[in-house]
C-alpha cells in the first residue's frame, strides 16, 4: 500500500490568510502540543507570507530527527540567505554530510566544559564586580540585565576579555541576524544604521581580539581559550580556517548567548525569584558553591538541584521550540511520503508538555530531573532542551557554567522579586518580555556553611567500546621521591591521575628560585592543561613520596571530550577506576586477600545471561568487582535498560556506604557474566588492606564522602 503525501496531511484550523498565526503568537509553547493532540503526527500549517509547512511531531519525529536528520534534511535549502548574510557558505548550521561533521569537530571542544574550566574565576570576578554595584531598591531590567552578564561572561571565555557594559545593541543584533536568517525577516532589517553598526563593530572586534591572541600565545600568563580553538583549526584539505570563516565562527558564541541563552538565563533567574520553595531548595548549593572563589567544574557538576531547576526551566520555557528543515532525500513517515523540497517544522519541545512523558506537565517540579529513578524511566527523545542530531547546539556544555556563575551569583548576593507575570514575546523566537524588571531588595548575608568543603563526586559517562579498550590499555607509573613526572616547556601529550603519593607542581620564574604552586595527592588530576589546545607544560611537576599514577593519553582525551563533553578529572577518574578495579580482581583472585576473622568472604561466580543479580529496594549485601561480560541497570518498570557496566568495572559500593537500599534492578547482559562479589566484612576488610587499599578508595567513592570516615565502620561486627 502506497503512502499518502504529506502534502495532503490535515490542515491545521485558523483564520483567512492568517491560518494559526495569531494563536501560535499568543501561546508559542503550547500551541504545538496542543495541535499535536488535535491533528496527529503530521499536519499541515499556512503562516502569513510564509506559505505551507508540514508538522512532524511527537517522539517519535524527534526519534527520526535525531537518527537520520543528517541524511534526509538539507541545510542549504532551509536557510538560503545563511552565506549571503554571513559572507561564507561555510559554517556548521548551515551545511551537511562529512563537511559538517568537520566544521562541528572544530569548534564542539572550544565550547566543551572542561574547556570552560580555566575561565570560572575570571567570569566570576566580572559579574560580581557588577552586581556589587546594585543597591537596594534599584530597579533591574532583566532582558538586559540578563544579557549583560552573560555576553560578558561568553565573551571572557571565548576570547578572554570582557564586552563591555552596553551589551544590549549585541542582544539585539542576534535577534535580527536570527529573524533574517530564519524567520523570513526582510534583508533590509541587516541595512538599519544600528544594525550594520553593531554588525561591523562585532566583526572588527572579532578581529582586533585574533590579532592579540596571535600576538600573545597561550601560556603561563593566559589560559587557552575558544579563539585558540579556531586559530588552531583546519578545512578538510588542512589548510587553516579562511580569514572570513574564523570570523564567522568567532560570532558563535556571541550570536548564540544573545538570542538563546540570554533568555534562559532571564527565564531561570524568574522561575526561582517567584517560586521561594523552589530557591530555597537551591539555595543550599548556591551557598556551598558561591561561598568563596573556588568554583570548580566538579562544584558545578555535584549541583544537582540547581541543574534541575535549569532542566525544569529549559523544559517550560524551551529555547528549540520548533525546528525547520527541508527534505533532500524522500522518505516515509507515519503512512505519509515526503518528497525533496518540502518544508518541514519538528516541534522537538512538544513532548515537554505531554503528561504520558511528564505528569501534570504545567506544574514547575525539581525532582523531574533530581530523581534518577523517574530520569532513567523517560523514554529518549522526549526531553530536548538544546536541539536534535548533528545540528544540535554546540554550547550547551559551557551554557551550564555560565548559568551558576551568573544566576547563582546574583542570587548568593541578593534577595530579588519579581512583581510581574511572565509575558512572552516572540522576537525572532519566543522569549521574556524585554520590559519586564525585578526589585533588589536587599544584600543576603549568606557565609560559607559549616564544615569543610570538598572536591564533588564527577558524572559517569557511557564511552564508547573503542574508547573504553584504549582506556584499560593506558599505562601505569611509578615515582620515587624527587623524581620528575615532566618539566615547564615539554610538550603536554598525557594527562596523570594520582592514585596514591604526593607530587609537587611548581613554576620556573626567569631570575628567581622555583615558585611551588601546590602539593597534591590521591584523586587529583595532573597535566590536563594544554592537552585540549596542544601547549606546552606551564609547570613542572615533582615526587614528593613514593607515587602511583596513572597516565592516559592525550589524543584519547580530546576524542572523548569531542564525543561525551566529558571533563579532564571525569575522564581520568574513569579511566583509573577501571583500572583500579582489575588490579584489586587479579590481587583477589592470586589470594592476596587480607584476615577476614572468619567472618568475610569472597567468591567469584559465574552467571547466565538474564539472571538478575538485585532488584530495586533490595538490602545492599556485597561489592561486585565485574570480571568478564556485563550487567544491565533496569528502569523503575523493569522493561528498560538504562545503562550497561562493561568489565573491567564495579558496582554496588553506594548501598554499603550510605547504608540505603538498592537504587535500581540489575541484571546479567544475555552473553553473561563472571565476577567477584566481596560481603559487607570483605569490603571493610579490603579497604583497610595496603596492597590496593588506594584502588578501593577510588572505585568506592571514599575519596568523595566525609572526612573522618573509617572503613571499618562498614563491618557489623
Amino acid at each position: 500500500m502506497s503512502a499518502t503525501l504529506a502534502r495532503s496531511a490535515p490542515r491545521v484550523r485558523g483564520l483567512p490568510f492568517l491560518g494559526p498565526a495569531l494563536d501560535l503568537l499568543r501561546d508559542p509553547y503550547r500551541w504545538w502540543p496542543r495541535a499535536y493532540q488535535d491533528y496527529g503526527p503530521v499536519f499541515r500549517m499556512n503562516l502569513p507570507g510564509d506559505g505551507q509547512w508540514i508538522v512532524l511531531a511527537g517522539r517519535a519525529a524527534n526519534e527520526l530527527l535525531a537518527h537520520d536528520g543528517h541524511r534526509l534534511f538539507r541545510q542549504d535549502l532551509t536557510y538560503p540567505r545563511a552565506p549571503k548574510v554571513l559572507g561564507t557558505p561555510t559554517h556548521p548550521s548551515f551545511t551537511e554530510g562529512s563537511l559538517q561533521r568537520h566544521l562541528r569537530q572544530q569548534v564542539g571542544p572550544g565550547f566543551s566544559r572542561q574547556a570552560a574550566g580555566p575561565h570560572l574565576p575570571a567570569m566570576t570576578s566580572w559579574v560580581r564586580r557588577q552586581i556589587d554595584t546594585w543597591s537596594p531598591g534599584q530597579r533591574l531590567n532583566v532582558a538586559e540585565e540578563a544579557a549583560r552578564l552573560g555576553l560578558n561572561c561568553m565573551s571572557i571565555f571565548a576570547t578572554g576579555e570582557e564586552l563591555g557594559q552596553d551589551t544590549e545593541p549585541y542582544r539585539r543584533y542576534a535577534t535580527v541576524f536570527t529573524g533574517v536568517v530564519a524567520m523570513n525577516w526582510p534583508m533590509l532589517a541587516l541595512k538599519w544604521p544600528w544594525v550594520a553598526r553593531t554588525r561591523k563593530g562585532l566583526d572588527a572586534m572579532i578581529v582586533e581580539r585574533f590579532a592579540k591572541h596571535q600576538a600573545t600565545p597561550p601560556g603561563p600568563t593566559r589560559s587557552p581559550d575558544y579563539f585558540d580553538f579556531l586559530l588552531r583549526g583546519t578545512m578538510p584539505d588542512g589548510k587553516p580556517l579562511p580569514e572570513r570563516v574564523r570570523v564567522v565562527f568567532g560570532q558563535i558564541p556571541f550570536k548564540n548567548m544573545g538570542v538563546y541563552a540570554g533568555r534562559v538565563l532571564n527565564h531561570l533567574l524568574v522561575q526561582l525569584v517567584q517560586r521561594p520553595e523552589v530557591l530555597e531548595r537551591v539555595q543550599a548549593e548556591i551557598d556551598r558553591v558561591l561561598a568563596d572563589d573556588e568554583i570548580t567544574l566538579e562544584e558545578i557538576a555535584s549541583m544537582w538541584e540547581f541543574k534541575a531547576a535549569i532542566r525544569e526551566t529549559l523544559r517550560l520555557l524551551p529555547t528549540a521550540v520548533a525546528l525547520q528543515r527541508t527534505v533532500g532525500v524522500p522518505f516515509d513517515f507515519e503512512g505519509y511520503h515526503f518528497e525533496v523540497g518540502d518544508r518541514i517544522f519538528f516541534p522537538i519541545s512538544a513532548t515537554h508538555f505531554l503528561p504520558e512523558f511528564f505528569p501534570d506537565p504545567e506544574r514547575f517540579d525539581l525532582d523531574r530531573f533530581c530523581d534518577e529513578e523517574v530520569e532513567a524511566a523517560r523514554p529518549r527523545f522526549v526531553y530536548n532542551p538544546f536541539g536534535l542530531g548533528n545540528h544540535a547546539c554546540v554550547s550547551q556544555g559551557v551554557f551550564e557554567a555560565i548559568a551558576v556563575v551568573t544566576v547563582g551569583s546574583v542570587l548568593h548576593r541578593w534577595k530579588l522579586d519579581a512583581p510581574y507575570e511572565l509575558r512572552t514575546i516572540m522576537d525572532a523566537l519566543p522569549g521574556p518580555y524585554t520590559g519586564h524588571e525585578m526589585h533588589v531588595v536587599e544584600r543576603r548575608a549568606a557565609a560559607p556553611p559549616r564544615g569543610k568543603r570538598r572536591r564533588s563526586p564527577t558524572q559517569r559517562y557511557q564511552l564508547s567500546t573503542a574508547l573504553l579498550d584504549a582506556i584499560d590499555g593506558a599505562p601505569e607509573v611509578y615515582l620515587q621521591p624527587g623524581d620528575r613526572l615532566f618539566r615547564q616547556g615539554d610538550y603536554a601529550d598525557r594527562l596523570y591521575f594520582i592514585v596514591d603519593g604526593q607530587l609537587r607542581v611548581t613554576r620556573e620564574i626567569e631570575g628567581a628560585e622555583p615558585a611551588e604552586l601546590a602539593i597534591v595527592g590521591p584523586g587529583e588530576i595532573v597535566g590536563e592543561t594544554g592537552i585540549l589546545h596542544e601547549l606546552p607544560r606551564n609547570a613542572s611537576i615533582h615526587a614528593v613520596t613514593r607515587a602511583k599514577l596513572l597516565s592516559v593519553d592525550g589524543d584519547l582525551f580530546r576524542q572523548a571530550v569531542t564525543e561525551n563533553d566529558i571533563t579532564a578529572r571525569e575522564f581520568a577518574e574513569l579511566a583509573v577506576r577501571r583500572q583500579a578495579n582489575a588490579m584489586i580482581a587479579t590481587t583477589l583472585r592470586l589470594g592476596k586477600v587480607p584476615s577476614f576473622g572468619g567472618r568475610g568472604n569472597v567468591r567469584e561466580v559465574d552467571l547466565p545471561g538474564g539472571t538478575l543479580l538485585c532488584k530495586r529496594g533490595d538490602p545492599p549485601e556485597s561489592f561486585y568487582l565485574l570480571l568478564e561480560g556485563s550487567i544491565e541497570e533496569l528502569d523503575v518498570t523493569e522493561s528498560r535498560i538504562v545503562r550497561r557496566i562493561s568489565a573491567p568495572d564495579s558496582f554496588g559500593s553506594e548501598g554499603l556506604l550510605d547504608e540505603e537500599p538498592r537504587r535500581a534492578t540489575l541484571r546479567v547482559a544475555p552473553k553473561g557474566a563472571r565476577m567477584l562479589a566481596l560481603d559487607r566484612d570483605a569490603f571493610a576488610a579490603m579497604s583497610r588492606n595496603g596492597e590496593c587499599q588506594a584502588e578501593l578508595s577510588i572505585v568506592s567513592g571514599v575519596f568523595e564522602i566525609e572526612e573522618g570516615f573509617d572503613p571499618r565502620d562498614l563491618s557489623q561486627s
